[in-house]
């Protein structure tokens, strides 16, 4: 996750250099890393493979994928600001930019990304070349949130914490969509891959309940305080976003976790 900007070339709305990035990235981490790697090795990941990760923030997951590749494999973590992912002796961490610079074609077993494409005008296009990179016979992973924080309450010693959700969601979806991000997409992953001609393609979602300070309600911590000054742009009480801070911090507030689609197609092994 990187920097907002109108530059089309850069349109992510949150930046990885801001002190709240580790804190969300982390969260992201806690809610759906052990998801992801299951969805991986169902995908084929194993010794000696070649594989990429795009968008990779904290690199999590590109470091677990280079402890299943053993000394015979690589992995590549990409990111426009990959300054928060630790070093590993079969990782190589490049910085990138998915949409105007190139791919190796035909060089890679399994690549993996996690909430990128949704926020990319371009995301059509960067499965395309993403397709390009895999070899035959090889698998994209493509991960995306549908948040619907509106509902995600559960429990909660501040019943206004309920509209005030109500509220985020409709604020936080009109600065990420201005940015370009697609609140469908993660629904429209799957016919996306068919029409690009992926075979065994599969969605999967993976959803659980989330306390304050933990997965989801760590998240919305996260996200409300980075977005601030452009959520009150679009009409959201600054009030709300005091309350939000605290809220989602308190261990007595319950919160159903952002949901997570995952689609894996595999690119057929001739072509």
């Amino acid at each position: 996750m990187t920097t907002a900007t109108q530059d089309p070339a850069s349109p992510y709305s949150f930046d990885n250099d801001v002190p709240t990035a580790g804190r969300m990235l982390g969260a992201l981490g806690e809610m759906f890393d052990e998801f992801t790697a299951r969805r991986l090795t169902a995908a084929g990941i194993k010794e000696g493979a070649r594989c990429l990760e795009v968008g990779a923030g904290a690199g999590t997951v590109a470091t677990w994928m280079a402890e299943q590749v053993g000394s015979t494999g690589e992995v590549i973590a990409t990111d426009l600001k990959p300054q928060h992912i630790s070093p590993h002796p079969r990782l190589t961490v490049l910085e990138h930019n998915v949409i105007t610079e190139p791919l190796p074609s035909g060089q890679f077993d399994i690549i993996h990304a996690r909430a990128v494409l949704q926020h990319l005008p371009q995301r059509h296009e960067v499965l395309a070349k993403l397709i390009a990179a895999l070899k035959p016979g090889g698998a994209v992973v493509i991960e995306e949130m549908e948040p619907r924080w509106g509902s995600s309450v559960l429990a909660t010693p501040d019943p206004r914490i309920y509209d005030i959700f109500v509220r985020y969601e409709a604020a936080i979806t009109k600065v990420l969509s201005g940015n370009g991000m697609d609140p469908t997409w993660a629904r429209g992953v799957h016919a996306a891959m068919r029409e690009q001609g992926l075979v065994d393609v599969d969605t999967e979602g993976w959803q659980r309940s989330w306390a304050g300070g933990t997965g989801s309600a760590l998240l919305a911590h996260s996200g409300s305080r980075e977005l601030r000054d452009r959520l009150i742009a679009v009409g959201m009480p600054a009030e709300d976003l005091d309350i939000m801070a605290t809220l989602t911090l308190d261990p007595r507030l319950v919160m159903r976790g952002v949901l997570l689609l995952s689609t894996t197609g595999r690119k057929p092994a001739t072509v």
